[in-house]
């Protein structure tokens, strides 16, 4: 097993399946654990200990808050001041309150953390779902706690990596479509049973996004877009797409919120749901404007 004594019990080696159960066995005698009085103790069961993480469901702390306690990291944190009582004078909330503003910055360098969970055989553990790791004896309750909470950043951060790599690859791929083929697509927005919204969304802004770096790709792909949305009502919806991607900076959220915006008023139209359409257009003129630097 190596010099960690690590041993995947369950998953692929070479896929990670985003679902963590990792655990320990603990060499200790049951009363004597609960006569240490270790914070722990509660949660050894059969001499296990047992943490779990869920990734493909929570990619961040905020989501594992509102997953496990129901309750944003807000609501958390005005919870957590309400309760500071006699050390109001010590703290400032409100300077606390804007710095955690701040944590979006920085989600991406916080490990989502995985929670310990009762368990009373390896039978059971082995039984749930997803990767199972075990990480190895230990005689002292302290390591083995260290061990099943470290372990889940480093799996977490692999499956992350994973992502990429998976995100990558999708990319490739339409990128070589496009350099591979100079035909014009027989799919059409008027195809029977097509969900355009997605279609734009998933396929032809990702093509129209990697492409721009090269310019003759480019215009084959916008080629491939106009002819997809050929006959639609207002083209000029469409040529603002296009323009999007024209755009010679760096995109923002505000773009990728224009783009969605349009695709959904797109659909929208084909639908005939010009209820829609009109709350829609008034979404994409204030973008538009906030764009505009007006």
């Amino acid at each position: 097993m190596g010099l960690l004594n690590i041993e995947q019990k369950k998953g692929a080696a070479d896929y990670i399946d985003g679902r963590l159960t990792v655990y320990a066995s603990i060499d200790i005698d049951p009363s004597e654990a609960i006569s240490a009085n270790h914070p722990i103790a509660s949660m050894v069961h059969n001499g296990l200990l047992v943490a779990q993480g869920n990734y493909k469901e929570q990619s961040s702390l905020k989501d594992f808050l509102m997953s496990e306690m129901g309750e944003s990291l807000e609501e958390g944190l005005e919870e957590f001041i309400d309760k500071l009582e006699g050390l109001e004078s010590a703290l400032d909330p409100q300077k606390l309150k804007d710095k955690m503003k701040n944590l979006d910055e920085l989600k991406d360098f916080i490990p989502t953390p995985a929670k310990i969970v009762p368990f009373h055989s390896e039978q059971e553990i082995l039984e749930q779902e997803g990767d199972i790791f075990f990480v190895g004896r230990f005689k002292n309750m302290a390591n083995a706690n260290l061990s099943i909470n470290s372990f889940p950043i480093i799996y977490q951060a692999r499956y992350r990596e994973q992502e990429i790599d998976m995100i990558r690859s999708e990319i490739d791929q339409l990128i070589s479509q496009i350099e591979s083929s100079d035909e014009l697509p027989r799919e059409n927005y008027s195809s029977p049973e097509l969900n355009i919204e997605e279609k734009i969304l998933k396929e032809y802004i990702p093509m129209l996004l990697y492409s721009r770096k090269d310019e003759k790709n480019f215009k084959n792909t916008v080629k491939k877009f106009k002819q997809f949305l050929s006959g639609y009502k207002f083209p000029a919806d469409v040529e603002k797409i296009v323009s999007v991607f024209a755009h010679a900076g760096e995109l923002t959220p505000s773009h990728y919120t224009l783009l969605e915006l349009y695709a959904k008023k797109i659909s929208e139209v084909c639908k005939e749901n010009f209820s829609a359409v009109d709350s829609l257009s008034k979404e994409i003129a204030s973008v538009e404007e906030e764009l505009s630097g007006k």
